[in-house]
This record gives C-alpha cells, sequence and structure tokens, in this order.
C-alpha cells in the first residue's frame, strides 16, 4: 500500500534511475539523485528537531531545491506550509496566527521576513537553504500515515481572513490519481510546469518536469524568449499553466513542438481560446476548471469551446464534469447551508456550485469559520461549495455564470458577470471588461485604447445597460495574473 507520494518518487528512482526528474536553467538532476538527496535532507531536518506532525514554513523558490525539501518534509511526516511571496506583513501574520509554525526553511533573501514579522521571528528552527548537509546521524524515520497532513497553502482571500487548505498525503494521492487518468501523461514526456504543485504530480508520474525561466509569482511578467527557448532546448511535449502565462506566448509569436497544454485557474473565455487555438501549432489545448479545494472538476478543449453554437448570454461553457466528482446546484445563499437536500436546484437553473469527491478538500486547518461555510456534511460524505455561479443542462454540460458573490439585482432578476464579461470581449480593442453595482449604479468596467466616447456608443449598439462606464486598469489577482479582483476594483471605483 503507497502512503504517500514520496514512496512513489523512491519506487520511479528504482525503476529508471537514470531519467531526469527535473530540469531548471542549467541544473538537471536524475531520479536516483533526487531520491539519494531527498533521503538526506530528511535526516538532516529530523537532526535538526523537526519530526513528524511539524509545520514547516518554507520561503524557497521553484527551484530543484524546492522539491528536495518538499520530498523530504513529506517524507519524514511533517507538514510543508505555504504562504504566497506577495503577501503582505498583515496577510503573513495572519497565516501564521492560524498555522503556527515550529521551522522555517528560507532562501537567504527571505530571512529579511524576520525584520517584518513577529511572528516570524517566534519560529525557533531555522534552515537556510542550500546550505543542507549530509549528516552523520541516521534517525528512523516515522512514515507518514494517509491521514497525516502533508501541505498546507492558503486560499487568496480577498475578503476577510485567508483559508488554509490543508491537504493530508490521501489527499494528494487521490489528486495524483484523478490527475493522471484525466492528463494521462506518457513515459517519454516531457513537461513544462509553471504551476508548482504540478511538478510534484510529474515526479509521481516518473515523468520529466523543466521549471521555466521566470518569476512563478508574475506568471504574466514572462520573457517569452526564454521560454521559447525551454520549448526548445528541452524537447518539451506537455505543458501546465495559468492562461496569462500562455496567452502571453501566444501573443509573442507562434509555438510549435507541444502536443498538449492544460491551463486553468482562471475562466478561459472564447476570445482567449482562440488565441491559443491559433497560436498553439498542432497542439491540443484543455481548459480544466477546478479550484484549490478541488482540482480537476470539469474539463473542455479549445476546439470543443470554439464550436459550442450557444449564446453568450448561456454563460462559460466548460464542458462535463470528469467521472470522479459529483455535483449538485444549491440556491444562492450567503448563509451556512442547514438543510443540503433543500437547496437544490433542477437542471437548467442557475445557483452555487457544489461538489464531492475522493479528489475534494475535506476540511480547512484551524478554520472553524470558513469550514462551517464552505463544507456541507450529508450522507456520510463532505461536500464543498465553490463559490462559483453556474448550471447543468439537459445533456449534462457545465456552464460557469462568475462568483456568487458577484450577482446583483437589475430590474427584479439576478444579473451575473461572465456572460458580460464575455461579451465585452467580443468588441474589438477591449482587453477585459466586468460590469459592477455600486450605489445603485450600473458601471461597467473596461481596460481599453478606445476612446470614452466612441466605447460608450459601441456598446450602446449592443444593447448594454450601463448608467456609467469607466476606462480603467482592470487589477488582477496576484496568484494567476489572470482573473479580476473585484474586490479592488470595487476599491478603485468608489
Amino acid at each position: 500500500m503507497i502512503n504517500n507520494i514520496v514512496e512513489i518518487l523512491f519506487k520511479n528512482a528504482e525503476k529508471h534511475p537514470e531519467k531526469l526528474a527535473i530540469i531548471h536553467k542549467k541544473e538537471k538532476v536524475t531520479y536516483k539523485k533526487l531520491a539519494q538527496d531527498v533521503k538526506e535532507y530528511a535526516q538532516y531536518f529530523l537532526s535538526k528537531g523537526i519530526k513528524k506532525g511539524d509545520n514547516v514554513l518554507i520561503f524557497v523558490p521553484m527551484t530543484i531545491e524546492l522539491y528536495k525539501i518538499l520530498s523530504a518534509i513529506f517524507y519524514i511526516g511533517a507538514t510543508a506550509v505555504f504562504v504566497d511571496a506577495w503577501a503582505d506583513k498583515n496577510r503573513l501574520d495572519q497565516a501564521l496566527t492560524i498555522v503556527p509554525c515550529k521551522a522555517f526553511i528560507a532562501c537567504p533573501k527571505a530571512f529579511i521576513l524576520k525584520l517584518i514579522s513577529k511572528k516570524v521571528r517566534d519560529v525557533g528552527i531555522n534552515i537556510i537553504s542550500g546550505k543542507i548537509r549530509k549528516t552523520k546521524k541516521n534517525i528512523e524515520i516515522e512514515p507518514a500515515t494517509p491521514d497525516t497532513t502533508a501541505l498546507i497553502t492558503f486560499t487568496t482571500g480577498s475578503t476577510g481572513l485567508p483559508k488554509a487548505a490543508k491537504r493530508t498525503h490521501e489527499f494528494l494521492l487521490e489528486q495524483h490519481y484523478v490527475l493522471k487518468k484525466h492528463l494521462a501523461p506518457q513515459e517519454n514526456d516531457v513537461d513544462l510546469a509553471s504551476l508548482p504543485v504540478f511538478v510534484l504530480h510529474n515526479l509521481a508520474c516518473g515523468t520529466t518536469s523543466v521549471i521555466p525561466d521566470f518569476n512563478p509569482q508574475k506568471p504574466a511578467d514572462i520573457n517569452p524568449e526564454k521560454i521559447l527557448n525551454d520549448i526548445k532546448n528541452n524537447g518539451i511535449t506537455t505543458s501546465v499553466g495559468s492562461p496569462r502565462f500562455y496567452e502571453k506566448l501566444a501573443e509573442y509569436s507562434e509555438i510549435k513542438g507541444l502536443k498538449r497544454i492544460f491551463t486553468g485557474g482562471a475562466p478561459v473565455f472564447p476570445k482567449s481560446a482562440k488565441l491559443l487555438q491559433e497560436k498553439f501549432i498542432n497542439c491540443n489545448v484543455e481548459i480544466v476548471y477546478g479550484s484549490t479545494e478541488a482540482e480537476p472538476i470539469a474539463s473542455i478543449s479549445t476546439r470543443e469551446l470554439l464550436d459550442f453554437k450557444g449564446d453568450v448570454k448561456d454563460g462559460l461553457y466548460v464542458g462535463k464534469p470528469i467521472d470522479d466528482i459529483n455535483i449538485k446546484i444549491i440556491k444562492p445563499s450567503d448563509k451556512v447551508i442547514e438543510d443540503f437536500e433543500s437547496m437544490w436546484l433542477p437542471t437548467g437553473e442557475i445557483g452555487e456550485i457544489c461538489v464531492e469527491g475522493k479528489h475534494v478538500l475535506k476540511e480547512y486547518y484551524n478554520s472553524e469559520r470558513a469550514q462551517n461555510f464552505a463544507k456541507i456534511h450529508y450522507n456520510m460524505q463532505v461536500w464543498h461549495r465553490t463559490g462559483d455561479a453556474g448550471y447543468l443542462d439537459n445533456d449534462g454540460n457545465l456552464f460557469l455564470m462568475g462568483r456568487v458573490k458577484n450577482r446583483f439585482e437589475h430590474k427584479g432578476k439576478e444579473v451575473y458577470v461572465f456572460p458580460i464579461e464575455n461579451a465585452l470581449l467580443e468588441i474589438d480593442g477591449i482587453e477585459i471588461g466586468t460590469v459592477l453595482k455600486l450605489d445603485k449604479e450600473i458601471i461597467i468596467a473596461i481596460e481599453t485604447k478606445i476612446p470614452q466616447g466612441k466605447i460608450e456608443q459601441e456598446l450602446r449598439n449592443k444593447n448594454f445597460e450601463f448608467d456609467k462606464v469607466v476606462i480603467t486598469k482592470i487589477p488582477r489577482d496576484p496568484r494567476h495574473n489572470s482573473k479580476i479582483d473585484y474586490d479592488k476594483l470595487k476599491k478603485i471605483l468608489s
């Protein structure tokens, strides 16, 4: 029985020891060397006093070193804790209040956080990445069991406290099995992995990961030439990343050589799908819908999306739910769900998407309020409220309408933002846009170089309803730089 994802890594090291596991810039590591280093790092961490069950805050860039550290932490049954590098002092302190940490492993530059945050200063064990050495000790390792917490990350937490997503080893394994089934990696695939968690998945699959030459915190600020060199020089066949990452590449030039791309983390409207379809030559581009708590939920190829003959008012078509997940659509509510069955909506009606499955996150760490709101216990299963509005049609296809919290009432009807955002993108010259209701006014916010008067006339011609049009830089989410940051936009417009 496999207890954790590191055991699969060790099996892969035995199966093909000389195969390259990870490539980053000019550095390479084989599966055999990676497995050896993971075992040595594990001994070093044990010698420093880190043990099974301890929370370990990690601030190490997306490098080969990160995956040696992370795998070693998993191996000894400790818990890796990640806070986004863009987090300010308040967010960092909030995160460490929710998840107190015993150890801090970071690159030298990240130790400046000790000056900024008392919570980080209070962490007792401090280890500098790159300075980890082989120890003479050989401490017995208590293996991580499936229910051991492996990884804690934080949701973006744009409103209120960030939620600590608690991933056990069982959860990581189940997610790996579902992704392997869905992404169907081939033995000789070389994957360009711009999303950190997918390197772990690749290590379990036994494929080669190439970490692109970019800053993972700013996926839109890439140097396309460097990425194209990575693709060419390493014989890359597949890639996983955020939509903005691929849009930037596609805006730069045509890309050849890739067989499959999987993109997610933000909505991909037909305009973006068309760009990716045209610029990635002879490549199957798959759009994956999911979230931190449930990845994947559904998927669709760009070709299927572009072939869909529906109307923009139908919402964003994201394909059929995968076989490994159950879906219910419930009445939109801002309250804790007490009676789940009474909230179910029939086919075709718009509501909040709820999901259940083995790879769906069961609980948050030390986040009782989030747990009570987002998790529904029903028939011995834990259902997750995604916060996304959508519906299923008669053929079982899933459509997204936007975030539930961004809906508003207008002329006695509920208005959802995705159909309007999609319609705005169909107008030449609009980069991105959305609609909000502020102080009883319907405001359309647009990022464009089209003059104000001309864009207002264009919107009237296309029967958009609005009280005001604002041309502004639309703020995006800090993690993927792909989704609209609605709360920040509301502050700007207010």
